[in-house]
């Protein structure tokens, strides 16, 4: 797939005169891989910091049983 990017012209100087034209793409793609996966684990760590907030789920244990009340 292709896609249009817009980078400052100082980025795309470096990386032409860093990387060779058909290896490229591969570096960008594994550069977005990484970051995305990083990405990925600061809110899955977020999710797991959140899901010790004992605060957190007494509140939304309340929140559940309105909407039992409601359904009910």
């Amino acid at each position: 797939m292709r896609i249009t990017l817009s980078l400052p012209d100082r980025v795309v100087g470096k990386l032409r005169a860093a990387v060779p034209a058909r290896q490229r793409s591969r570096l960008v793609c594994r550069l977005l891989e990484e970051e995305l996966a990083r990405h990925e684990n600061a809110l899955a760590a977020a999710c797991r910091e959140a899901n010790r907030d004992r605060a957190l789920e007494r509140e939304v244990g309340e929140w559940q049983s309105f909407d039992e009340e409601i359904e009910g």
